[in-house]
């Protein structure tokens, strides 16, 4: 495969500017003063309420005296069930302008309705035990943040985006570990959320990618029309089995490993790899795919996955056949001078095998 395609469709940068630049010049920067507009509009929407009953921090102060004061009588009421409901709106127009595909770090944990609804459940630490309020962050959160982050799932969200992919696995994974969205019984909000983001990836899967299929003739030389859209595509394919991966833990396994290995790495590029001609460089190819699958499939496999056999074996013939090709020198001995750590496609043993045949082919 070309390095210059490897490094524009698995980095995830240059076409995704380029697409961007095209836009802009067609006419989709029409967006950003429409983007503006609504902003503007949307601050004169609690323009005639008192801050007593639009400001997050004062509503919950008075809710905050009452816990304090009369504790019986507030947890008899319940209100920790009642208050997300009651700042839904609000905390909807402050995410107005928050998009969870362009969220770097966490961004919306500096609005201010999350600093009081934080403040309020947690207080100063001393607080966190002694009453149901310890959750109320976490439920507003579910009610607020999911709704908003499904809709651009839905609506806006392109798999084969790595820069959206990392922003909204990230904002994914910061709900996890540090509000266990995503942990233990799932709410409502939650279940539809994953099922947004797998009927996205699977309609990707089994409508997006296409990797044609040419006479051997037209692939041999690799500047060639047919050889470019063919290696073109099926970089975009390892682009997003690389996306989908990002999505492990959040995801239930069993669907990850469906779409990245049954629909895609089986069905799509395993044709292409088997068809490959023999070189050191399609080793690197099959690295690139390695690199994508995600960790934890592996912690504590002592055999290989059913799913991953097929690259595997296709990973040990062609390091083989290249090894006869080559053999002026062991490749246990390159071993012992150069490490080059790698991740493992499959168990313990297959990881020591395939570091031998990749260290010994990227050398030669």
């Amino acid at each position: 495969m070309s390095s210059c395609l490897l490094n524009v469709f698995i980095k995830g940068s240059c076409d995704e500017e380029s697409v961007l630049k095209v836009c802009l010049t067609f006419g989709c920067s029409a967006v950003i003063p429409r983007a503006e507009e609504i902003h503007s509009r949307a601050r004169a929407v609690f323009a005639d309420v008192q801050d007593d009953f639009c400001d997050v921090k004062k509503i919950l102060s008075r809710f905050e005296e009452w816990r304090r004061s009369y504790s019986d009588s507030y947890h008899n009421a319940y209100i920790s069930l009642c208050l997300p409901k009651l700042l839904n709106p609000i905390v909807r127009h402050q995410l107005l302008m928050w998009n969870p595909l362009k969220d770097i770090g966490g961004e919306f944990e500096n609005l201010p309705w999350f600093t009081a609804v934080e403040t309020f459940c947690h207080g100063h630490g001393h607080e966190e035990l002694e009453h149901t309020d310890r959750q109320t962050l976490s439920n507003v959160i579910e009610k607020t943040l999911l709704p908003k982050m499904t809709s651009h799932v839905e609506l806006v969200w392109d798999p084969f985006s790595h820069q959206q992919s990392t922003c909204l696995s990230a904002v994914c994974h910061r709900l996890r570990e540090d509000y266990s969205i995503f942990e233990g019984e799932q709410s409502k909000p939650v279940k539809g959320f994953i099922e947004a983001v797998v009927h996205r990836l699977r309609s990707c899967v089994d409508e997006d990618v296409f990797i044609p299929l040419y006479p051997k003739k037209l692939l041999e030389d690799r500047l060639s029309p047919q050889r470019r859209f063919r290696d073109e595509q099926f970089w975009m394919a390892v682009k997003l089995l690389g996306n989908m991966g990002k999505w492990d833990l959040l995801l239930p396994e069993s669907i990850l490993k469906e779409l990245m290995l049954d629909k895609l790495l089986n069905r799509y590029l395993m044709i292409t790899l088997s068809s490959e001609m023999l070189s050191s460089r399609v080793v690197s190819t099959h690295r690139k795919i390695a690199e994508c699958l995600p960790d934890s499939w592996f912690e504590g496999e002592s055999v290989c996955l059913p799913q991953l056999q097929n690259f595997r074996n296709d990973i040990v013939q062609k390091v083989h056949s290249l090894c006869k090709q080559q053999p002026s020198e062991d490749p246990s001995n390159i071993i012992s001078r150069r490490h080059v750590s790698s991740r493992s496609t499959a168990h313990v043993a297959f990881r020591t095998q395939s570091r031998m045949h990749f260290n010994y082919l990227q050398r030669e």
